[in-house]
């Protein structure tokens, strides 16, 4: 079943430039005269249940006017009784201000959609610029990784290096401190026998001495008993 509910109901009637709504109840194929319109500018098509505005134009001529309805319920003709509208030219010089505003607007959209193509444009450059910049910071970033793990590993062996070194070191310093005990025993031990050699030097040169005047002794007995015979 198809509702039609018209602006005065009573008489079914829509003065020029006025409008009415038109309800389905169900999907339907609706073509209206040429003269009136739905809000989307659509004379004609298939619409889906629900409520719909219909505008009558300044310039649909007075009288009868037909909406054709066709649904699975079967074709319906809806009559529409046209009036004249009351200070039409008061409205259509409001009409034609708003048509100029609407110009004006369209003007401004039309140069803010040229500003924003444009800025569309010189951002997609930027974006453009960021990928390869982006590119070529993570190639980067890579052969940072890459050195950074071979710095790792360098330092890894290095510490490795470092350690055997301190191993070896503490062993030198073992020896070290081995070889200064058996220094400090071999100066000991010279000095025992610097004064070993000290002692034989006296005792030798006493001998010595001694000898001596046991040869002049003897040597003096000798000669006396010379003379003597």
């Amino acid at each position: 079943m198809i509702l039609l509910v018209i602006a005065i109901v009573s008489t079914f009637s829509v003065p020029q430039g006025g409008g009415f709504n038109l309800t389905l109840s169900e999907q339907a194929y609706v073509e209206v005269d040429p003269c009136m319109f739905f809000e989307d500018s659509r004379s004609s098509g298939n619409f889906s249940p629900g409520d719909y505005r219909v505008i009558v134009s300044y310039g649909c001529e007075l009288g009868k006017k037909e909406i054709l309805v066709r649904s699975q319920s079967g074709i319906e003709h809806i009559l529409i009784d046209v009036e004249k509208a009351e200070n039409i030219n008061r409205k259509i010089v409001e009409l034609q201000k708003e048509v100029i505003s609407l110009k004006k607007s369209l003007e401004d959209l039309s140069q803010k959609r040229d500003y924003l193509q444009s800025l569309v444009a010189v951002l997609n450059d930027i974006n453009v610029q960021l990928y390869d910049k982006q590119k070529e910071l993570a190639e980067k970033n890579n052969m940072l990784t890459s050195e950074l793990d071979r710095t790792k590993q360098d330092l890894e062996n290095c510490s490795k290096s470092v350690t055997n070194l301190e191993s070896k070191l503490l062993g030198m310093q073992t020896l070290l401190d081995s070889a200064k005990i058996d220094l400090d025993h071999c100066n000991s031990e010279l000095d025992s026998l610097g004064n070993i050699l000290s002692n034989s030097s006296f005792y030798l040169n006493f001998f010595k001495n001694l000898a001596i005047l046991a040869l002049a002794f003897i040597a003096g007995v000798f000669l006396a008993m010379l003379r003597r015979y």
